[in-house]
């Protein structure tokens, strides 16, 4: 399904996700709204005439039932986003191509996989390299974990170490050169306290065009890269994914037991 770019003139970084997906773009403060109603919080602050309008525009806002004025968050929305916003499996990510940058979270509840993704600033020195000021507007998708593989590669940057994408040129400012590209994951499974696990691992394209992948890898003088074969970062993600949720299964049967 394709995004509804109504509210935001910007043309969206992601304009699809695979298979019967949902994707609309908001701002941020109606975000926060939406997100505090589907987890039956108080929001953060009155919802406007405007934000009204834009939900409504894009779907989330839908007519109450049996109620001539009333207005209530889509069912479907609120179910899956009220299911996944409290799920103990998530996956946090930020994505560097060129100087441009951008954060993704996914959270994952049995099939459904909501995505929260935010552009983001980036700027570097000589050290370090750091996130500055979020965009306003939020990607706000549904996904199924059948397609976790195409998600995931809908969400990293374009370029051929990462997915099947066309070469593109390099952009004409490198932030972390001498990458063109790079992706950093970090999966948390928490079914309690005591038992939460995270992993994760930093991917980076390099070359003229971002075709080759290296990933960073603990070595005897510290951290060193190492080639891998491209496209094998969403076979990666997939397998840190799928043992986060075995984690969390297994300490929910163990509980039963």
């Amino acid at each position: 399904m394709t995004v509804d770019d109504t509210t935001v003139e910007q043309r969206p970084r992601i304009t699809s996700l695979p298979g019967d997906a949902k994707l609309v773009r908001i701002s941020e403060p109606s975000w926060a709204w939406v997100r505090a109603i589907a987890l039956e919080q108080e929001p953060p602050a009155e919802i406007t005439e405007e934000q009204i309008v834009e939900l409504e525009l894009v779907g989330l806002l839908v007519d109450a039932p049996g109620e001539d004025d009333g207005l209530v968050i889509d069912p479907h929305w609120q179910q899956f986003l009220r299911s996944a916003l409290t799920s103990p499996v998530g996956v946090e990510l930020v994505c560097v191509d060129g100087d441009r940058a951008w954060t993704t979270r996914l959270r994952i509840a049995g099939r459904v996989v909501v995505i929260i993704d935010q552009s983001r600033e980036v700027t570097a020195d000589a050290e370090t390299m750091q996130l500055g000021r979020r965009a306003d507007a939020v990607i706000l998708g549904l996904s199924t974990i059948e397609h976790l593989s195409e998600t995931f590669e809908a969400l990293v940057p374009q370029r051929p170490a990462f997915t099947a994408a066309d070469p593109a040129p390099a952009p004409a400012e490198l932030v972390d050169a001498p990458a063109v590209a790079e992706v950093q994951m970090l999966v948390i499974a928490s079914p309690a306290p005591e038992q939460t696990v995270v992993s994760g691992g930093s991917w980076y394209a390099y070359g003229q065009e971002g075709e080759q992948l290296a990933v960073l890898v603990p070595g005897e003088d510290g951290t060193e890269a190492r080639e891998l074969e491209p496209g094998s970062l969403t076979s990666a993600m997939r397998a840190k994914v799928i043992a986060a949720i075995g984690h969390v299964t297994a300490h929910a049967a163990g509980s039963a037991a």
